[in-house]
């Protein structure tokens, strides 16, 4: 395949300086200026243009000769969420990075969504392919900065050879971006605020479970704060579409106590919060399903969902 097959036929090509290939070491796009995210959040849009990387002449950096210079990789970015790059890159490596180069070595990062690397070796000579846009990198403002190649070299850059490949990403990496997706500017403010309420509240039971009051406290487990913040926005937004799990009502932040968002182990007799257990439902309908279990509770919702059709039916007679 061709990099002209990782994007639209009018997509933008970026280019930047890297130490080396994408790849499971480094499965993320990185940067330390600032003014880089800025950039792609203004101009990059994912699946119409791509980034390219070149690897640096430094061997220090670019520690493989096959990949000094040359262009190595292209990339499809997610250029609207700014996550940082010790979360997402192996442990090892990042020590690794930390201790050569310091903590604040390309601390930002935005995630890959779709991953290449070039034919090779021998990888394409950038000062061959892209003569102009390469010869760029070496001033001074364009340091660790993405820069365009247009014309003739942005028609040389695509069509490249490549071969697209997939990124491992470990399951706490797979928790963060979860949770980086959650919390995404698309969400909701309210969902947000209810999710981290929710959240409090289920850490508050997991605490206190097993403590002697009048009755002893149910124990309880839940994944960490972030998590559970994580597990219930998308439990509201992407897997109940906003409705209640139990009555099919609309979700919502409310002062009416009866119709309080609340989080609700599916299985009372799991002491886990967890994906497979948990359901957003209002109070007044996960306290009733509790109190009388669930074959009653759908007895009165039906009756209730009855009497309502018919008051409705006699409203418009």
């Amino acid at each position: 395949m061709l990099v002209s097959d990782m994007m639209d036929p009018g997509g933008r090509v970026f280019m930047k300086s890297e130490f080396g290939p994408i790849g499971d070491n480094w499965p993320c796009f990185s940067y330390t200026r600032k003014n880089v995210g800025q950039r792609l959040r203004a101009d990059f849009r994912p699946g119409r243009d791509i980034v390219i990387y070149v690897g640096t002449t430094n061997p220090k950096m670019t520690k493989n000769p096959d990949h000094r210079s040359r262009i190595i990789s292209a990339v499809s970015i997610e250029p609207t969420q700014i996550l940082e790059t010790r979360k997402i890159i192996p442990e090892d490596q990042w020590l690794e990075t930390v201790a050569e180069f310091g903590e604040d070595a390309w601390p930002y990062s935005m995630a890959v969504l779709d991953a290449a690397v070039m034919t090779g070796p021998p990888y394409p000579e950038a000062r061959v392919v892209t003569p102009a846009t390469y010869a760029s990198f070496a001033a001074i403002q364009h340091r660790g900065n993405v820069i365009e190649a247009v014309g003739e070299e942005r028609e040389a850059v695509t069509a490249l050879s490549v071969r697209r490949i997939e990124l491992h990403l470990t399951e706490p990496v797979q928790r963060y971006m979860r949770l980086m997706e959650s919390i995404s500017k698309s969400v909701e403010r309210t969902i947000k605020q209810e999710a981290a309420r929710m959240a409090a509240l289920i850490e508050a039971r997991v605490k206190a479970g097993g403590e002697q009051v009048l009755h002893q406290k149910p124990m309880r487990i839940a994944p960490n704060q972030s998590d559970l913040v994580a597990l219930i926005i998308r439990k509201w937004t992407a897997d109940q579409k906003g409705k209640c799990a139990l009555c099919g009502g609309p979700l919502k932040q409310t002062a009416h106590k009866m119709l309080t968002v609340s989080a609700d182990r599916i299985d009372s007799s799991n002491i886990a919060y967890d994906d497979a257990n948990t359901q957003l439902t209002h109070l007044a309908c996960n306290l009733a399903k509790n109190q009388w279990g669930f074959d009653a509770f759908a007895d009165w919702l039906a009756i209730v969902r009855d009497v309502r059709e018919v008051q409705e039916l006699v409203v418009r007679i």
